[in-house]
């Protein structure tokens, strides 16, 4: 390949090369002083060209470091020919410099001259530094779909060997692309709903297998990106159903397909659907691993039968190390028992879930849910036996609190339980006034405020 380097316009005002030539001379004199060149004639054919690199190395890296590409150029270039090997960070300094160039280059032909250009950059670092392969093929295609997006295949092409390199190590820039280019070009109609829809399992591994790293936030929102797209492509169930439903029938022991189908399906709230949990047994058959047992949870779930899908969230449980499956474990089981009126069972899994994440509204929804089911337990005269409503509305208060996002449903409940509140002369009989400290001496135990209503 021809690099735009041999295209470029690279005319410089007479001030330039002036400032130039005065630093060039300055510099040379400076490393004139330099008694031995040893080091740099490793990657030089001569001493003459040894100083030379450092040279132009030190010439460019100042005007780099000041963000003055402009001059920083001629001197990366003349290091680039004469000392390629010098530095890893000629190659991604000048990834840098080109980048830049390309971002606010308006003409359409120059940009893809630079674009040449930076193409050939990549390539060349991948020649002189190949244990890098991976994570540059990958910031190559990214930057080909990026600034050359009419050819999403020739991007997408190199980010799948980027893939197949790094697996599950793919950086989430490359990862959002990878998956992009695919979608672009089923919209070009290059490739069918299928090669989209295939991808999205392989990519949310990428995403679990990092979410938790240094990275992660990076990594969810590179999923997030994902999630949008394959929903574009998916559409609703049924037409997601229609497309698996003959490769299931095909092949119902191929656990990747079965791992793929349960993941759109879930992607798109699909788990009440009867395909669903007939998958999601077959991968359980195959594998009963955690996420199976999950899967076939929720259906259940979604069926109301919470006997069974108790008996597959507490094999989760028990079962993995995954946080976030943890922690949905625990919420769908603190659900299901307040669903067969357990309400003792339900908080115990919302103090697990609180366990994990003690800013959790949905956590403190399922206590205050369990106080009211379970308030008969707590007996009491007329005002006593309606307390377990102050604890209620103290923990749906809570969850607004620490919660933005369970906050209207929250209200709701406290809405509708401020009307149960014991009235005001039902609590006075029995010596207790508003503001007064109360503790609940029954399985809820919660120390809470009298409150009464008219």
């Amino acid at each position: 390949m021809i690099s735009g380097l041999q295209n470029e316009n690279m005319i410089d005002t007479k001030e330039t090369a002036m400032k130039r030539k005065a630093y060039l001379i300055l510099m040379i004199v400076m490393i004139s002083s330099i008694a031995n060149a040893q080091k740099i004639r490793t990657y030089t054919a001569s001493d003459e060209d040894s100083i030379t690199c450092i040279t132009s190395a030190s010439l460019y890296i100042e005007f780099f470091k000041q963000g003055n590409f402009k001059d920083a150029l001629p001197g990366w270039r003349k290091a680039i020919a004469i000392c390629p090997r010098f530095s890893e960070s000629l190659w991604t300094n000048g990834t840098k410099m080109y980048q830049d160039l390309i971002a606010v280059e308006e003409d359409d032909a120059k940009k893809n001259l630079l674009m040449d250009t930076l193409e050939w950059i990549y390539d060349q670092r991948i020649e002189y530094y190949p244990d890098g392969k991976g994570s540059i093929l990958g910031r190559k295609g990214t930057d080909m779909a990026k600034y050359r997006s009419s050819n999403p295949k020739k991007a997408h092409d190199v980010l799948s060997e980027s893939y197949n390199i790094l697996q599950l190590e793919m950086e989430p820039a490359a990862l959002i692309y990878y998956f992009k280019t695919a979608y672009d070009m089923k919209r070009k109609n290059l490739v069918e709903d299928t090669y989209v829809l295939n991808l999205y399992g392989p990519c949310s591994d990428v995403v679990q297998n990092n979410k938790d790293g240094t990275y992660g936030s990076a990594y969810l929102t590179a999923q997030k990106n994902i999630d949008n797209m394959v929903g574009k492509v998916a559409g609703d169930c049924e037409t997601l159903i229609g497309i698996f439903k003959p490769k299931f029938g095909a092949n119902p022991k191929d656990a990747v397909l079965l791992a793929q189908i349960t993941k759109l399906l879930d992607k798109l709230d699909c788990s009440d659907e009867d395909f669903y949990l007939k998958v999601a047994v077959a991968q359980y058959e195959l594998d009963p691993a955690a996420e199976a047992a999950f899967a076939i949870g929720k259906a259940y779930y979604r069926r109301k039968d919470y006997g069974q899908s108790n008996k597959y969230f507490k094999e989760v449980a028990d079962g993995t190390e995954d946080k976030d499956m943890l922690f949905d474990s625990y919420q769908f089981l603190g659900a299901g028992m307040l669903s067969l009126g357990q309400a003792q069972s339900a908080k115990s899994y919302a103090l697990k879930m609180l366990g994990i994440n003690a800013q959790s509204g949905d956590a403190y929804l399922i206590i205050g849910n369990a106080y009211v089911k379970g308030r008969k337990d707590c007996g009491g005269d007329e005002c006593k036996s309606r307390a377990v409503y102050w604890a209620a509305v103290d923990k749906f208060s809570k969850a607004k609190a620490v919660d933005p996002g369970v906050a209207e449903k929250a209200q709701q409940y406290i809405n509708s339980y401020v009307g149960q509140f014991p009235k005001k002369e039902d609590c006075f009989f029995y010596g207790l006034t508003d503001g007064q400290s109360y503790t609940l001496d029954c399985w809820i135990g919660e120390t809470t405020t009298v409150r009464t209503r008219e």
